[in-house]
């Protein structure tokens, strides 16, 4: 179980009261590193294990992407999303401060977003299973969650079945049917859920994505049945200054590997030009 965060605060925007969490030292010589989760989720769900872990190295600022009342059936779209964390960079660190970013999910699509429309504020980007367009795989797998979500509702079979694309089956083979159906229950299902997936069925980011400046780190999931590492790639292709590591695990690699990825993430925000672009980064276990 990770760690309970508690909000430091929470910014106003377009409706919306957008949570803040900051931690760390602001004198450790990096800059800060925004977090940002993923479907679904929030900085304690998603982000418990990391956030703690890198504010011993780095001040970390993390947030919960959230709706504004009065607004549930109103079109989500990655632009909205993008207000809320410049929304919170620029109550934190000002209008002109430079910062490194971290998206993961659908947080990476985000992160990148950001990058591309405000290409002189991110400085260093890690996108964690991101993607640039939403393919045809993606949508067939959406189409059966909208099509469950109508039909069985508010279910534990519908939270079974994103726990199982989720999570990489060397995971669950080491974990009983009970384990999993109890990680499954904690699945939060909403409105608010509801527009995250449509928005996963309809990404395109893709002229965005060709803005970024930012110094990149793409890390891919071998075993993601969510965001097959093929949309890594994509991403590792289109971004100039980029490198590519790729960890064993499932679409839920905060999960199945937060220490890796933790060292993943410390070692590049501490050297983020180590490895020159263009390069496929070994994986290896800390």
């Amino acid at each position: 179980m990770s760690i309970a965060l508690q909000p430091s605060g929470a910014v106003e925007i377009d409706g919306a009261r957008v949570p803040y969490y900051d931690a760390g030292p602001h004198d450790s010589g990096r800059l800060p590193l925004l977090l940002i989760h993923g479907t679904a989720g929030n900085t304690n769900s998603h982000l418990g294990y990391l956030f703690p872990m890198l504010a011993y190295r780095q001040r970390v600022i993390a947030l919960d992407l959230s709706p504004a009342p009065g607004q549930e059936q109103a079109e989500l779209t990655v632009e909205d999303l993008v207000a809320q964390v410049m929304a919170v960079t620029r109550h934190l660190l000002g209008p002109d401060q430079s910062f490194a970013l971290m998206g993961y999910s659908l947080g990476a699509v985000v992160a990148a977003a950001t990058a591309g429309l405000h290409p002189e504020r991110v400085q260093q980007l890690l996108l964690v299973a991101g993607w640039i367009k939403t393919d045809t795989q993606q949508q067939l797998r959406n189409h059966v969650w909208r099509t469950l979500r109508q039909t069985v509702g508010e279910t534990e079979v519908l939270r079974e079945y994103m726990a199982f694309c989720a999570f990489s089956p060397a995971f669950m083979q080491a974990r009983s049917l009970t384990d999993m159906q109890a990680a499954a229950s904690a699945i939060p299902l909403s409105p608010w859920v509801d527009r995250q997936m449509a928005l996963n069925s309809r990404v395109d980011i893709t002229a965005l994505v060709e803005r970024i400046r930012a110094t990149t780190l793409v890390i891919a999931c071998s075993e993601d049945q969510m965001v097959p590492r093929q949309h890594s790639q994509a991403l590792f292709g289109a971004i100039e200054d980029a490198r590519y590591l790729e960890l064993a695990s499932g679409h839920a690699v905060v999960f199945e590997r937060p220490a890796e990825l933790f060292h993943a993430i410390d070692q590049f925000t501490r050297a983020p030009t180590a490895h020159a672009a263009g390069t496929r980064i070994p994986a290896t276990r800390p």
